[in-house]
């Protein structure tokens, strides 16, 4: 131990000394790296496996959306049957002078419709869960994310938030589809009276050029959507653009052919009869979001990686002529914004001093 001192003063020791002070840090910067190294593959891999998993929802959620446009074709075969036979049987009342025409026309429909297309319409709302909480194919699309998770490495059940961008509190988390029965009175044309539009469950609300913003959509850099600071329901929901000119062109033709109470009339009668599925929402929302854990051993210790995935589904319409067109599922970044509860609860605690400027500033909340 006397002869330590001594050696360190010699210049060889002083080199064995600088090396042991080498290695000591090559030691710890090894040890730090391979740690970092290990949790970051962990991260990646659960980071993959959601992905996966969810782009698997999405594929099956499309294929959902591909038999709802085969079963429209059935029904619109049915529905034109109902109409050709409801036409025969209003043509003596359309030769009465108006109004008794269309109050004879309504009665006369509603006699001679066979409704065929109920027994149809009824099948689809069993198995799509339309106008009910699930459905057979609904619960098949989680059933299948469940089974998907699980080959994936993924600690089950997983969650899985459906539509969550127009769905509530309540519903968010049970399968759906978010799908809804268009009604005939929904092919009268309307009257806009703004430049946005959404319809949710058949309702249309209009908006404003100044009660919209960018909805910062990678896929479509001219989406619109309602403010994310506005008080309406709607807020953060995507929109349409109408086409509305100067001079009021777009505006529904009907007011100037027939009275305001016959069209209210005739309204009335088309709003109760069902026509063919659609999407709950338009502009259509459809979206799965996950979120899985992934079990790995990390510093001797086992934990659960957590990551967020979500898919969403474009279809391009449901209707029967849309049978051709393309349905496509991808991936998307998930907006924690976008959540129902997480909302609510941002509009709660709006008027707390700094929240904007920390929402703004928050990566995890994408400047909300």
């Amino acid at each position: 131990m006397k002869n330590i001192p001594s050696l360190i003063r010699k210049p060889a020791g002083q080199v064995l000394l600088a090396t042991l002070f080498f290695c000591f840090i090559f030691v710890v910067l090894f040890v730090g790296l391979y740690k970092a190294g290990t949790a970051y593959i962990l991260k990646e891999r659960s980071r993959r496996a959601v992905d996966l998993t969810a782009l698997s929802a999405g594929a099956v959620y499309a294929n959902g959306l591909q038999l709802v446009r085969e079963s429209n074709v059935l029904l619109m075969a049915a529905a034109s049957f109902d109409a050709w036979t409801i036409g025969s049987a209003i043509s003596a009342a359309a030769l009465a002078p108006p109004p008794l025409d269309i109050a004879g026309i309504i009665a006369a429909a509603k006699t001679a419709d066979p409704h065929s297309r109920d027994g149809i319409q009824k099948a689809q709302s069993l198995f799509f869960g339309i106008d009910l909480p699930s459905g057979p194919y609904p619960a098949l699309l989680y059933a299948q994310t469940a089974s998907t998770a699980g080959e994936n490495s993924l600690s089950l059940p997983p969650l899985l938030a459906y539509n969550h961008e127009t769905a509530t509190a309540e519903n968010v988390m049970i399968p759906n589809m978010a799908l809804r029965f268009r009604y005939a009175s929904e092919l009268l044309p309307d009257s806009p009276t703004a430049s946005y539009s959404l319809t949710h469950d058949g309702v249309t609300s209009y908006f404003t050029s100044d009660e919209v913003e960018p909805a910062d959509n990678p896929r479509n850099k001219s989406q619109m959507r309602v403010r994310r600071d506005s008080p309406s329901p709607y807020s953060g929901w995507w929109v349409r653009r109408e086409k509305i000119g100067a001079n009021g062109e777009g505006q529904n033709f009907l007011s100037h052919i027939a009275p305001l109470s016959v069209l209210k009339m005739l309204r009335g009668y088309l709003s109760k009869f069902k026509l063919d599925v659609t999407d709950r929402d338009d502009p259509p929302c459809h979206t799965v979001a996950l979120l899985g854990s992934l079990p790995g051993k990390l510093n001797g210790q086992y934990k659960l990686f957590y990551q967020l995935g979500e898919s969403r589904v474009d279809a391009d319409g449901l209707a029967a002529w849309d049978l051709t067109h393309p349905i496509s599922a991808h991936l998307e970044a998930v907006d924690l914004g976008d959540f129902p509860i997480l909302k609510t609860a941002l509009r709660r605690f709006n008027d707390l001093p700094g929240l904007d400027q920390i929402l703004k500033s928050s990566e995890i909340l994408k400047g909300l």
